[in-house]
């Protein structure tokens, strides 16, 4: 007797689903051991084409996240060898997170298209300013090369890293609102005294490299153009023009503008600390050189009043809500890019390999 009406195609449908889930979570067999097994680049040998995350079918290598990594440390002033292994271990996550959200976003903006697009001109300005960090248009060929970029893949590198910032934008536009006066004025009377600007100090000084080879003995020259000023010979300005080694300072007579104790050598603070506005300081040696210092005027400590810091401040609460907008964005993104169906792995096995890439000559 034929059965008729039992539906076959849903019960294969349900009995492959239980040979899945059978497969990947409860005994982990052969499909479960190919998934979980480290995956690679096509055509890509060796480590670099080992796939540390794979988002919506486009691979991550472990050559990407190396360089990243690179990158990350270099802009910390970091040293990899000094971190703590818990540290490495967070750094490599930190980073390839970085890299999968930035996936993420191509993929979704990919998929939805932009809605205005970011002019022709954005894309030509950021390549200028790219090409200008190179004297030698050979180093801008070697670093595209080092970057296994051509000139072409370059281009539409950033075509494509503009139009990501732009669907950003568009789809955080509801998130995001203008800070006002008045709000970044509230902002400045509960965290003025945070503000502080400290000590600041406008002197000119003449300066004499330690770092001439054919000129070992500099302190013999500095005193005997100290000895000439301080019995009346020529003045300070006239001596900066003659003598003075920092060409910068030199062509408006070694006036180096209001600095902070950060921007100068100890040795050079500790001199001006002891003199009075007007005053020329003896001989100071610091780490650059010579110096023969002369202080103009001295500030003390204090809070800046709203006017000073109001563009920093709203600009400071604008970027405040800008990154919480995207951070909500980025949570969305990532929630769709695994439920209902998962478009986003990792491969831990490969993650903690990770290394920073070589800095390129």
């Amino acid at each position: 007797m034929r059965l008729t009406g039992f539906p076959w195609r849903y019960a294969a449908y349900f009995f492959l689903a239980i040979y899945l889930f059978a497969d990947l979570y409860a005994f982990k067999g052969p499909l479960h051991q190919r998934v979980r097994a480290p995956a690679t680049l096509a055509g890509v040998s060796g480590e670099g084409g080992l796939l540390a995350a794979r988002v919506y079918g486009r691979g991550l290598t472990l050559l990407e996240l190396n360089e990243a990594m690179r990158d990350h440390l270099w802009r910390r002033g970091e040293r990899w060898e000094s971190l703590s292994a818990e540290a490495q271990k967070q750094t490599r996550w930190l980073v390839l997170e970085n890299l999968v959200n930035d996936r993420i976003v191509r993929a979704f903006r990919v998929m939805n298209g932009v809605d205005r697009p970011p002019a022709g001109s954005v894309t030509e300005d950021e390549e200028r300013l790219f090409k200008k960090q190179f004297e030698r248009e050979a180093d801008h060929s070697s670093r595209l090369t080092l970057q296994h970029l051509s000139e072409d893949e370059f281009q539409t590198e950033v075509k494509a890293d503009n139009e990501d910032l732009a669907w950003i934008q568009e789809k955080i536009a509801h998130r995001t609102r203008k800070v006002t006066e008045v709000e970044a004025e509230e902002w400045y009377e509960q965290n003025k005294e945070s503000l502080i600007i400290p000590p600041s100090y406008r002197a000119s000084h003449l300066f004499l490299t330690r770092h001439e080879s054919k000129k070992p003995d500099r302190e013999a020259e500095i005193r005997q153009i100290h000895r000439a000023l301080g019995s009346g010979e020529g003045k300070f300005e006239e001596k900066v023009e003659l003598h003075s080694e920092d060409e910068r300072s030199k062509r408006v007579g070694g006036d180096l503008g209001w600095f902070t104790a950060e921007r100068m050598p100890e040795e050079v603070m500790a001199a001006l600390e002891k003199l009075e506005p007007g005053e020329m300081s003896e001989p100071v040696l610091s780490r650059l050189g010579w110096h023969l210092l002369v202080l103009k005027e001295k500030r003390g400590a204090r809070v800046p009043a709203f006017e000073e810091v109001k563009t920093e401040v709203l600009a400071l609460l604008q970027t405040e809500i800008r990154e919480a907008a995207v951070k909500s964005l980025m949570a969305e993104l990532r929630l769709k890019s695994v439920n209902p169906t998962r478009f986003l792995f990792y491969y831990p096995e490969v993650i903690g390999q990770s290394v920073p890439a070589a800095m390129p000559n």
